[in-house]
């Protein structure tokens, strides 16, 4: 079984299209898929999936990205 280390990702235009774990704080709130970032990185969404509609995240309201890198996986 492997383990998956997850990374907080300042930089919200790098994850497009990338699956993510949103937190705010140290609670999950929602994984998926980044479908769209704002120019300036402060909005991103990630995009709907089965019965979760499209969800908007803002980085002003406490919003962080976690992600996890290909190479970063422990066996």
């Amino acid at each position: 079984m492997a383990f998956v280390r997850l990374h907080l990702q300042h930089d919200w235009l790098a994850v497009i299209g990338q699956c993510v774990e949103i937190r705010r704080g140290h609670t999950p709130v929602r994984t998926g898929v980044v479908d769209s970032v704002t120019d300036d990185g402060s909005i991103l969404w990630i995009a709907a999936h089965g019965v979760h509609p499209r969800m908007m995240i803002e980085r002003a309201l406490g919003f962080q990205v976690w992600v996890s890198y290909k190479w970063d996986t422990q066996r």
